[in-house]
């Protein structure tokens, strides 16, 4: 094989140390086979790599900058193409990141009838309902001093909160929800210490039955659940069963196609719908990007990337926004049948190998280990 000659290349980095050092790989995209392990990501030795085979007619790779730098310097009339699975990638971590500030870590509700009388709070639960409110009008004030022409760093001074912070308030929808759903012993137990609970017994004895049954959870637990239940039977509240959705859950079945979702996926997130209106708009969103990306259709992709950065308040914006900046490339991932599929599994070769060098020094030994015989 004349390695002069080599028009397809794909290249990716990957981490000597992550987060400190960085090394890259090269491919070529036709015979499959690695061409090179640099020593760094550096714009210079990407440029300098490149130069030796004035052949090279097309590149893939990710959006890092020096990557983009480089090639350019080498030569302009290479064609880059923005590796489809890292813009895709990068647009699932947007979606994760703003669906967390629409919806608390799990989504709960249960088919009780609205209509009945709402069980009276106790003052623990009119402390946390009092602190919830307090902390919303805070959020609204912020949102409105924002929208006067306070910027960021001023609000972050002003109300001595982190920049993160402010940056999530005036995003928020909705009231933020504090109730989190953890796993707690007495769960597995539930429906049978509702059950002894109806035959009659007491608390005494409903927490001496399970604890025999080896329930090792706390005595305040077991009461927390009882004394629902009866409370619940005084006021006339039947008790169903409620239903949980992950906000994990939930971003995976909005980022999943319609038609691959069955029916009982569709009913919960129909239901979070209900209770979280602004969600169903950025499932719309998200339908339009997969939709556009499955059928390598660059038109409606390109009218979606219009729409995002029509506004600083759309969820996308920002993604659009550095897309934008590379958009040749990002034209040419839906034109051509080249992407960093290879590298990736290269990629994964490297880090098993990987435990057995350390950072630079063992570049050698990852190059015999690696690269093919050409």
């Amino acid at each position: 094989m004349n390695r002069k000659y080599l028009p397809f290349v794909g290249i990716d980095d990957f981490a000597f140390c992550k987060g400190h050092t960085y090394g890259t790989l090269i491919c070529d995209l036709q015979s499959k086979f690695p061409l090179a392990i640099l020593s760094d990501r550096l714009p210079e030795t990407i440029t300098n790599w490149l130069l030796q085979y004035p052949y090279i007619e097309v590149v893939s790779r990710d959006g890092f900058t020096s990557f983009r730098q480089g090639i350019s310097n080498a030569n302009t009339q290479i064609t880059q193409i923005y590796d489809r699975w890292h813009f895709i990638r990068n647009a699932k971590k947007q979606l994760d990141s703003f669906l967390s500030t629409l919806v608390p870590a799990t989504i709960t509700w249960s088919d009780s009838d609205p209509s009945v009388v709402e069980i009276p709070l106790t003052c623990a639960e009119q402390l946390t309902k009092n602190r919830q409110n307090k902390k919303w009008e805070l959020i609204r004030e912020i949102q409105q001093a924002y929208k006067n022409g306070k910027n960021i760093s001023r609000l972050s001074r002003e109300y001595k909160l982190d920049r993160r912070t402010i940056s999530k308030y005036i995003t928020m929808n909705e009231p933020p929800v504090t109730y989190r759903k953890r796993n707690r012993p007495s769960d597995s137990y539930r429906e049978q210490i509702l059950n002894l609970e109806q035959e009659g017994n007491t608390l005494k004895e409903i927490y001496q039955t399970i604890k025999k049954q080896g329930y090792m959870g706390t005595y305040s637990a077991v009461r927390t659940i009882v004394e629902r239940a009866r409370k619940e039977r005084k006021y006339g509240i039947l008790s169903k069963p409620q239903m949980h959705v992950s906000r994990k859950k939930l971003g995976a079945w909005i980022w999943k196609l319609k038609i691959e979702l069955n029916k009982d996926e569709t009913n919960l997130l129909n239901q979070c719908f209900e209770l979280y209106p602004s969600v169903k708009s950025l499932y719309t969103t998200i339908q339009t990007y997969r939709v556009a990306i499955e059928m390598k259709d660059l038109e409606t992709f390109a009218s979606w990337l219009r729409e995002q950065l029509s506004s600083k308040k759309n969820p996308f914006y920002n993604y659009a926004f550095r897309l934008r900046s590379d958009i040749q490339a990002v034209k040419n991932s839906f034109l051509s049948p080249y992407s960093n599929g290879l590298l990736e599994g290269q990629i994964n070769r490297l880090k098993t190998i990987k435990r057995m060098t350390y950072g630079r020094a063992g570049l050698k030994i990852l190059e015999k280990r690696v690269l093919y015989r050409l």
